[in-house]
């Protein structure tokens, strides 16, 4: 039986021939630059559906130390303003995007540390100084030690570490998070224990004080739990824990926006 070679291709003759003929419409009325933008927009949407390159590109300009004003030409806006409770005069600013939230905290407008949420299992970024991309790796294959740590397992189901990144990193911190409502990267790969199941596990165990029930939950989580969600900047480990939302404003501002 013959089969046709692709559907895709008429699609993408349709798209093209859709794409053309606003342009012309636009161009007709001499708006140019309007019909750029509508053009760029309807590029990288196409792009975004099959891979993840324009995400990444709109990441590559969110620096530490860099202009909010900079990254709000690509992000727009932020969605939700929170101030910190953990640093004076620090400000956390959430944009959204299908994919993921960015979290940028900032003082007078420079940018002092970023957070990036991942909502999807095929959204794959780099993680900050390092080989590894997010997803792809458990606490303990990141680092055997950490340096500091915090959890919840009420408002806000997340267990976070901490790394400091000496001179190659520019003495900056690195925190790798999991929080109960991004993507669980680790589904497919715990087959007796889940990611939230640990962090109340180590939750508990830190409750109760049981110093050896601590470690022995502290380890598993660190051999199972892949994070989530990384925060690099100048910040501790309260500030990057206080950064996140917590479960009931996720689900008030971004959860029906995706």
């Amino acid at each position: 039986m013959d089969h046709s070679p692709s559907t895709k291709a008429p699609f993408y003759k349709r798209v093209q021939a859709i794409a053309v003929l606003i342009a012309s419409v636009m161009i007709s009325f001499g708006s140019w630059g309007d019909t750029k933008e509508l053009l760029t927009e309807l590029y990288d949407s196409g792009i975004s559906l099959f891979t993840n390159n324009v995400e990444f590109s709109h990441l590559n300009s969110v620096k530490v130390g860099g202009n909010l004003e900079f990254i709000e030409k690509t992000y727009g806006i932020a969605k939700v303003i929170k101030l910190s409770k953990t640093k004076d005069g620090v400000e956390y600013r959430y944009y959204t995007d299908r994919k993921y939230v960015l979290a940028v905290a900032t003082k007078k407008s420079r940018i002092i540390a970023y957070q990036v949420v991942s909502l999807r299992t095929s959204f794959d970024p780099s993680v900050p100084f390092s080989d590894f991309t997010l997803g792809s790796f458990s606490y303990s294959e990141y680092a055997n030690n950490i340096d500091d740590y915090r959890l919840d397992n009420a408002n806000i189901t997340y267990f976070l570490e901490s790394h400091s990144l000496g001179r190659a990193g520019l003495f900056l911190n690195l925190h790798l998070a999991y929080v109960g409502y991004a993507a669980d990267y680790s589904a497919a790969s715990t087959a007796h224990v889940t990611s939230q199941q640990a962090v109340a596990s180590l939750d508990q165990a830190v409750l109760e004080s049981n110093n050896k029930a601590l470690n022995t939950a502290l380890q598993t989580l660190r051999n199972k739990v892949r994070p989530n969600v990384y925060v690099v900047g100048d910040v501790d480990a309260s500030t990057a824990a206080d950064m996140l939302l917590t479960r009931y404003e996720y689900a008030v501002y971004f959860k029906d926006q995706l």
